[in-house]
């Protein structure tokens, strides 16, 4: 552990530096951390840099959305790039400790190194607060950061921790609030858990008074001018929606009776607040837009997302799947349900997926983040973004913790009669909490909860979320798995070894 955190210090030290710096991959000066935070700007810069560091194919512009997430959830039919003269097994994804070990240490170092620049920023955003002139930037600003930091450590604890409904007070991970080179415990899931509402509540209380809430700018109208430009687009921060989706997410996770009624109140303030996110209620190939932007409650931007994504097997004009992520014809009608219900549903259409069939099979290529259409004329339609959280898992929450069956079901139609299905295919109330015995996927989970799975994985494909929801139900076998019988063991990422050694967990 105290190698890593070493390692993490030296990088973010060389991490603090100016926005312009940010954006060049090999920067050639840095600004000492003392300097950086002696203005208004350097906060802002020091801001700015953090989110532009989850934007990397390590993180949030690849392995924990389109790219190894989503293998791990079966999604795909081949990996590209871990297929050398072999049929394709896809139980290897879950080598943690073998073929997969760099890349799953390369998320948690890379995670905790975004913290340690977290944690930097706010030890300076108190210590020099009185830099922070304009009105609103330090409560803003704090609360992003520690909503930053709950996001970051969550979605660790959802890699990293046990399966929590099976072992809350199991060892988790560390959760890291100060920026320093002292080893820090790994706390049980239930402590991290705990750790991340206190960070999100103490967001929500800087943000309630103070965001200024001015999503989805156009940066060409008349009034944009006279904007405070670090204070708009606030769909590309932590804002106060996004602090509330994030307390639905871990309340739904955390999943006693009482967090759930705490999940719907909270994935219902962020549905109510219509007058900045919407579902998309149709699409036409003139109005499609892959990634739902208006939906995004929060996402990140990419710098040069086209060209990540061609030396990331996701070439948006590519159709050759030894270099593509891709998946097979019988794989994306039965995901799409193209047979019965999903026969109109519009999430599956050519904007999204490319199907080329070649001789006796049918491949299918991912779409979504096709960045021509995304960028047209003068109006913006979220070119480079990638969405991290986005309305309907609001819905989807609700569904999950909601008490009424009829409540469940209408939120989960909701989205569904949203996305083209017909009214006549709606998601009935007969059976919805006894186990789904009709289900030719997964007999074990009751048919709401099924229910919400198939949802998942038709509306996120390529956001990686349908592997977090599998493993939070501890889904014994899923379409695509490639194993058996799924255990925690293939759920559950290892810690890397400095962590047992220097991070109490040996004992």
């Amino acid at each position: 552990m105290k190698q890593i955190i070493y390692i993490l210090l030296a990088t973010t030290m060389l991490g603090l530096m100016s926005c312009s710096d940010w954006l060049d991959v090999s920067p050639k000066t840095s600004i000492p951390t003392d300097k950086q935070f002696e203005s208004e700007s350097g906060f802002k810069d020091a801001l700015t840099g953090i989110y532009l560091k989850l934007g990397t194919q390590t993180l949030y512009a690849g392995d924990l959305t389109y790219a190894y997430l989503d293998e791990l959830a079966g999604l795909y039919s081949d990996y590209p790039g871990y297929n050398t003269n072999v049929v394709f097994n896809q139980s290897i994804v879950f080598d943690y400790e073998n073929m997969f070990l760099s890349k799953k240490n390369g998320i948690y170092s890379t995670m905790y190194n975004v913290i340690a620049n977290i944690n930097n920023f706010l030890e300076y955003v108190d210590k020099n607060k009185d830099v922070l002139v304009t009105e609103h930037y330090y409560e803003t600003m704090k609360g992003e950061a520690l909503g930053l930091r709950a996001f970051l450590h969550f979605d660790l604890l959802r890699m990293f921790g046990p399966i929590y409904q099976e072992h809350p007070t199991s060892k988790a991970i560390p959760y890291r609030t100060t920026f320093d080179k002292d080893a820090t415990p790994v706390l049980t899931a239930n402590e991290v858990v705990n750790a991340i509402l206190r960070d999100l509540n103490d967001a929500k209380k800087l943000l309630e008074e103070n965001d200024p809430l001015d999503f989805f700018t156009n940066q060409t109208s008349e009034d944009f001018t006279e904007k405070n430009h670090f204070l708009v687009n606030r769909e590309f921060r932590m804002n106060l929606y996004a602090v509330k989706a994030m307390l639905a997410r871990v309340y739904c996770y955390k999943g006693d009776t009482e967090s759930k009624e705490l999940a719907v109140e909270y994935a219902k303030q962020v549905i109510a607040a219509s007058r900045y996110f919407a579902l998309y209620k149709s699409q036409t190939a003139s109005s499609y837009n892959s990634i739902r932007y208006a939906e995004q409650i929060f996402g990140i931007t990419v710098n040069e997302f086209s060209n990540l994504l061609i030396s990331n097997y996701m070439d948006m004009e590519n159709t050759n799947t030894q270099q593509h992520f891709y998946l097979d014809g019988d794989k994306f009608n039965s995901f799409y349900e193209t047979a019965n219900a999903g026969n109109t549903d519009w999430r599956r259409n050519t904007e999204m997926f490319e199907v080329v069939d070649e001789g006796n099979q049918t491949n299918v290529f991912c779409r979504k983040y096709n960045q021509k259409p995304l960028n047209s004329g003068y109006t913006y339609f979220g070119a480079n973004a990638v969405p991290l959280i986005r309305l309907p898992e609001m819905y989807y929450i609700v569904a999950e913790c909601a008490t009424s069956a009829s409540e469940s079901a209408d939120a989960l139609n909701t989205v569904r009669f949203a996305r083209g299905i017909s009214y006549s295919d709606e998601i009935p109330t007969i059976g919805y909490d006894d186990l789904d015995n009709t289900s030719e996927e997964n007999k074990n989970q009751t048919k709401r909860i099924n229910e919400i799975m198939k949802e998942y994985r038709k509306e996120y494909f390529a956001e990686g979320q349908l592997f977090y929801f599998l493993k939070a139900h501890n889904y014994s076998t899923y379409y695509g798995c490639g194993v058996e019988t799924m255990t925690e063991a293939h759920y559950q990422m290892t810690l890397p070894d400095d962590e047992y050694i220097f991070g109490n967990n040996s004992k």
